[in-house]
């Protein structure tokens, strides 16, 4: 039995592949019935729920497909069925983001869902405000990006608690975590120049002598760091990054390179 999966090129190039992945595997199924979550969850086992669901509301947001969180089912787009569907602005609408904004329902039934928790993603919202209130030129889906916003954090209060304990040198074989390297990703910045800077990295630690409780988190300063010294050589293209705020930078340094690094990141990459 092939367990291939197709996708059109040119849809890739619009929509991104996991989208034109997911996108062609629907069409050749919804024509003849609905489908149901639960389907596309079995299928799609190498995406987590949260991934599947924001690839199906961009879809759903697109016009591409229909999507009833009620019934758990995805239907034939432009159905009788639409009425519905996710109810969400259109991608394409540009509009100032009110003092007043929160994430729809949905958005906040699949991020508990993959285990983030309420009170979470409510001290997250002002934050997400106040960086798209500078940003109303852009066309945007402000309930998308708030799940892009939400797992970055989450990966890093993750990583945080995790690192938690007593502090400790840095040893010969340390490794940035999973956590660690999928804070990185996200960022933008290439795998290959995060290999290249590691020994770098631990020599200067080594020969240092400090301990840290998170050595995770001065590494991901440092490639940060690192990252925009090199102009951008390190940042993949067509990947968009954001100037976050950091919960791992020292107050000292934040006093020192803060504005200019904002700036400069505003200049090198567009959302």
């Amino acid at each position: 039995m092939d367990k291939s999966f197709k996708f059109d090129k040119e849809t890739a190039e619009s929509i991104g592949v996991e989208s034109a992945i997911l996108l062609n595997w629907i069409k050749e199924r919804v024509e003849l019935r609905t489908i149901k979550l639960v389907d596309v969850f079995k299928e799609f086992s190498f995406w987590n729920e949260t991934d599947l669901m924001s690839y199906l509301i961009s879809l759903e947001q697109k016009n591409l497909i229909g999507l009833d969180l009620n019934k758990k089912t995805i239907f034939k787009a432009g159905s009788s069925k639409k009425k519905n569907s996710v109810q969400m602005k259109n991608v394409h609408e540009k509009s100032q983001i009110s003092k007043t904004w929160r994430p729809s329902e949905d958005v906040i039934e699949i991020l508990t869902r993959s285990g983030m928790e309420n009170e979470f993603l409510e001290r997250l919202i002002p934050e997400f405000i106040i960086y798209w209130s500078e940003r109303a030129d852009v066309l945007i889906s402000y309930n998308s990006k708030f799940i892009e916003h939400a797992r970055l954090k989450w990966a890093q209060h993750s990583a945080e608690i995790e690192t938690k304990t007593d502090p400790t040198v840095i040893s010969e074989d340390w490794q940035p975590s999973e956590d660690c390297m999928d804070i990185i990703e996200m960022a933008g910045i290439d795998n290959n120049f995060v290999e290249e800077s590691l020994p770098e990295f631990k020599l200067y630690w080594k020969e240092d002598g400090r301990a840290s409780v998170s050595w995770d988190s001065k590494f991901i300063n440092f490639i940060k760091k690192r990252a925009s010294f090199f102009d951008g050589a390190a940042v993949k293209q067509n990947k968009p990054s954001f100037n976050w705020y950091n919960p791992y930078e020292d107050e000292q340094d934040k006093k020192k390179s803060n504005n200019k690094t904002v700036e400069n990141l505003r200049k090198k990459h567009k959302v």
